[in-house]
């Protein structure tokens, strides 16, 4: 399993962020990885909310996938986690922490990967980390208007 981390702050208020982010509609707008998502289900409390996703592979393929909310504090944490495939599921932890020039937003992607794709980790690990970074770095343009 590769673990990749970034960072970003945001100027905006907690609340603000946390509702954009936490709202996985909003994903293909920031994450170039997604070009389309969709609640199929929702829940009181966020835990067990059910997305369907359609992605974009490089070298143009695509793919559904459906993802769902592991975890839910408001304004505090949300956790989604993807599906398996035949060569791998994700997990995606945000953290969400008021801090005096907004929001820092921390974010840990887990994917973990099946079969022969498990040895090319190394090698993809550096490429998911700036894709990962890009991606996040996405929301700051979107939310400080």
């Amino acid at each position: 399993m590769i673990n990749v981390e970034a960072r970003m702050v945001i100027n905006r208020p907690v609340a603000d962020v946390f509702a954009f982010v936490a709202n996985l509609e909003n994903l293909p707008r920031w994450d170039t990885d997604f070009q389309e998502a969709k609640q199929l289900a929702s829940t009181p409390d966020g835990v067990g909310a059910m997305y369907q996703c359609l992605l974009k592979y490089p070298g143009g393929k695509t793919a559904t996938q459906k993802v769902e909310t592991t975890e839910y504090a408001v304004n505090k944490k949300i956790t989604y986690e993807s599906e398996p495939t035949k060569i791998a599921k994700a997990r995606i932890s945000i953290q969400f922490e008021s801090v005096s020039e907004g929001t820092k937003i921390t974010s840990l992607l887990q994917p973990e990967f099946y079969g022969l794709f498990r040895f090319f980790e190394p090698m993809m690990a550096r490429a998911i980390r700036k894709s990962h970074t890009a991606h996040l770095s996405n929301l700051k343009p979107l939310l400080e208007v």
